[in-house]
């Protein structure tokens, strides 16, 4: 009798216990995350895994950045490059990716088949900016481009770069209506690409290739067929 009043004595108090525990938890849902994001970003979280700066970079990238390529995959992909090895890693969906070349300032990837990727470091005054070019190879070679903080990772998304539009693209000497062309042109499909001795960055048309032979003969001439610009430590500034 009394064996079973002290359990249920005990069984009460520490359910009395449990519910006193759980109410006085303060709620970490906004200022625990905002404490963790803080010291993510300003903790040392570089991983000094090969000594080259830009593949260093890459296997330092969040998975958003390359979300086919895991963390492991990239140092192996560092590990085939270093040791000459032609063997290529496996994304996440079964496709090959490899690095291509790399200097203490790039990195190129073939990150899938149809998909590669150039790296870069800029560098500024005070600070190092990544530049993350990838371009898709169907139907014709077409590119974008992001730019990030080192080593935060966070996107910047204003006063690096500006995408030219359709009048940077336009010859000054066209002699086709505004109208028609726009009609002609959609869009414009180029392939970027940076030199980082030079610091250019060079934009090369495609658009030729993908429109038909009746809208190519409209817009001949009208389109230049590339566009350069240079890394002058702050943005992108056309030649």
């Amino acid at each position: 009798m009394f064996r079973k009043l002290f359990l249920a004595i005990g069984l009460a108090s520490a359910i009395n216990a449990s519910a006193q525990a759980q109410l006085e938890v303060p709620d970490f849902t906004a200022g625990s995350l905002a404490a963790d994001t803080a010291e993510a970003e300003n903790a040392d979280t570089y991983t000094r895994y090969t000594g080259n700066p830009a593949i260093d970079a890459f296997i330092n990238a969040p998975q958003v950045v390359f979300p086919t390529i895991d963390h492991m995959t990239r140092m192996d992909m560092a590990d085939y490059f270093n040791s000459g090895s032609p063997k290529p890693s496996k994304n996440s969906l079964n496709g090959e990716c490899r690095i291509n070349s790399a200097s203490d300032s790039q990195v190129t990837l073939s990150t899938s088949d149809v998909s590669s990727v150039e790296l870069s470091l800029l560098p500024m005054k005070s600070d190092t900016i990544i530049m993350v070019i990838t371009t898709l190879n169907t139907p014709v070679p077409d590119s974008s481009v992001k730019f990030y903080t080192y080593p935060q990772w966070k996107p910047v998304s204003k006063g690096l770069f500006m995408v030219p539009g359709l009048d940077e693209w336009t010859d000054k000497d066209a002699k086709i209506k505004r109208e028609d062309l726009e009609n002609a042109v959609p869009f414009i499909l180029a392939k970027l690409s940076y030199t980082p001795e030079s610091r250019q960055l060079v934009l090369e048309n495609n658009l030729g290739d993908y429109l038909p032979q009746e809208a190519n003969k409209l817009i001949d001439g009208a389109l230049k067929q590339r566009l350069v610009y240079h890394w002058n430590g702050s943005r992108m500034v056309k030649n």
